[in-house]
């Protein structure tokens, strides 16, 4: 069966130049497969929160010479296993889903497919291989030996106990549209090998991963393989996560190596993020190519603002790519918010009466019980969504009491003091609470616009909402993170945000120098005195403003002075600012190592 697949390999091999089959003679790569203790369940679209944390496998290569595969036909794996599954996942780009074959153990390479090679001990005797198509129709055999030394394929061994299935991003076997990709999910018992072995602490097994990809033409509204003038079908591409050197995915002995460990794998921190929104506007296409060069730019983590979802769509498709996804909600400031829920002035004017700089600034009083219900069946409703890694504060602050100096001419002020219309945390059952404390009504205060007692009360507040929010989300495994003011002391002094004690796993400080007059030797210097606020526990992703770095090298000027400044990472305001001019600096920069 094989035998004739391989004969057409080597006829390709003859045609291929000698220089490319030279550089393709690298060494086997290798996985680290990590152990895990969730339940996974087999349903093709790898969004269990287990899968989060493991890494992709490099994209795969052409099967003799390593060159790069077209970018909309990517294709990686990820791998995990337990005392009882080796689980498999992999995502394969394809515009053009089809498959015909239904049957079990139909030659299934004669379809698009994707493919799995096991050498337990290693000695390139007695391996298994394991094939399926986008239908999730299966083929698995067992050779004693290779094809090249007498070996003949048992067909009529089974993986028995297998679970597979497949995710279809797109449509089957529909010519008129274009798709997305496929993603496929394998678990094999270690009891269905001919050998009952299951991987001790250290154990290294020989594997490797391919997908064959046959040219196809529209005819007639349906797929048709493209043919040669005498009408035999053109010979299939061939990609690899290991490469052979030659077009023979049957010489064990090339491929690359599984180290199975008993420790689970490790979330990822990004260096680099971008915020981003659901713009409803982009075709699947685009969001796919965007987030392929983000990936390859080292841009690996992303705050997204989307509804449910859109959130799961997208992170599932950042997810192919290696990139993590964070829920970016903005929290107190709601455009929805009931009236009796807004914050009021110290002239006792609410925001549904009175704006603040603009219409959409409708912040709610972090105090109210109602507020705070609000708040936590919102952190259930995000951490719902399959695909995401954590939840992302922002606005969760007060109105702004004193703007940076280069907006207040867009208001036309000049704050040089706190204003009593933006002195904002007056809402009823605030200054009740404040009053059952301290005895005292805070309009009452001498000089409540400067009160010490009453500006603690605002912050603790806000410091105990926030605190409920955290609790609730990290009880459950996921991240938190907050967008921020540039440093704690003007946190608190321009919109009353005390975050420094908030205890979050990551911060984001919106640094944009361009908004304070600043140059970029200040981001040196907040990178510095934020990373001291928070010390070790929490890591400090500088924010920065892409519109304000858009000439020259800018943003490596910036990345630069943020990471002496000692930051772990940098952050970018926003993706759709983000051109490719800026995108070849940040895959041009290298960002410092991780300290062990």
């Amino acid at each position: 069966m094989k035998k004739v697949r391989n004969r057409i390999y080597l006829c390709l091999l003859l045609l291929l130049p000698f220089n490319l089959l030279a550089q393709s003679n690298a060494t086997p790569l290798d996985y680290t497969c990590h152990f895990t203790s969730d339940s996974i369940v087999v349903d093709g679209r790898i969004d269990d929160k287990a899968w989060l944390n493991v890494p992709w496998s490099s994209n795969f290569t052409d099967i003799a010479t390593a060159a790069r595969m077209p970018e909309n036909l990517f294709t990686r794996f990820k791998m995990m296993w337990n005392e009882q599954y080796l689980y498999i996942a992999a995502c394969l780009g394809e515009p053009a889903i089809w498959g015909k074959l239904s049957k079990r153990d139909a030659i299934i390479y004669h379809d698009n497919d994707f493919e799995v090679f096991i050498d337990p001990n290693g000695d390139g005797l007695n391996y298994y291989e394991l094939e399926i198509n986008a239908l999730g129709t299966v083929m698995d055999l067992f050779m004693n030996k290779p094809y090249n030394k007498g070996g003949k394929a048992d067909l009529m061994w089974n993986f028995e106990g297998l679970r597979s299935a497949v995710a279809i991003y797109g449509s089957i076997n529909q010519a008129n549209d274009t798709d997305s990709r496929w993603t496929v999910e394998l678990a094999i018992p270690w009891s269905a090998f001919k050998v009952k072995t299951v991987p001790k602490e250290g154990s290294t097994w020989r594997m490797n991963f391919s997908r064959v990809e046959w040219p196809v033409n529209i005819k007639d509204g349906t797929y048709k393989k493209q043919t040669d003038s005498s009408g035999k079908d053109l010979p299939e591409a061939n990609w690899v996560w290991s490469p052979q050197g030659v077009v023979n995915m049957h010489i064990p002995e090339k491929w690359g190596f599984v180290k199975f460990v008993k420790s689970q794998a490790e979330r990822a921190i990004p260096k680099c993020w971008v915020w981003a929104q659901a713009y409803h506007s982009w075709s699947v296409h685009k969001w796919q190519t965007t987030l392929q060069k983000l990936s390859e730019a080292g841009v690996t983590g992303m705050l997204l603002q989307a509804d449910t979802s859109g959130l799961h769509k997208i992170a599932l498709m950042a997810n192919c790519f290696g990139i993590q996804v964070h829920a970016w909600f903005v929290t107190m400031n709601n455009t929805k918010a009931p009236a009796q829920w807004l914050s009021v002035n110290e002239e006792g004017k609410s925001l549904s009466e009175q704006k603040a700089y603009v219409d959409y600034y409708k912040f709610m009083c972090p105090a109210l019980p109602s507020v705070r219900n609000y708040l936590k069946n919102k952190m259930d409703e995000l951490m719902s969504v399959k695909g995401i890694s954590g939840i992302h504060f922002d606005y969760i602050r007060y109105v702004d009491v004193i703007l940076p100096k280069k907006l207040q001419p867009k208001y036309g002020l000049k704050q040089k003091d706190i204003m009593p219309a933006f002195d904002y945390g007056y809402h009823p059952y605030m200054r009740k609470l404040y009053k059952s404390k301290y005895g005292i009504d805070p309009l009452n205060l001498p000089d409540p616009l400067h009160d010490t007692s009453w500006l603690t009360f605002r912050l603790k507040v806000l410091d105990t909402t926030v605190t409920r929010l955290r609790n609730q989300i990290e009880k459950a495994g996921f991240i938190t993170s907050a967008a921020v003011f540039p440093t704690p002391d003007m946190a608190r002094r321009m919109v009353r945000q005390d975050w420094d004690s908030w205890h979050l796993n990551y911060y984001f400080p919106m640094a944009y120098h361009n908004f304070y007059g600043k140059k970029y030797h200040w981001l040196k210097k907040v990178s510095e005195i934020d990373k001291k606020a928070v010390g070790i526990h929490s890591k400090i992703f500088t924010g920065l403003f892409l519109p304000a770095l858009k000439k020259g090298h800018s943003l490596t000027k910036a990345m630069k002075a943020s990471f002496r400044g000692g930051a772990d990472g940098v952050a970018f305001f926003d993706l759709r600012s983000l051109n490719n001019h800026l995108l070849q600096q940040i895959t041009e920069f290298q960002p410092p190592k991780n300290k062990q």
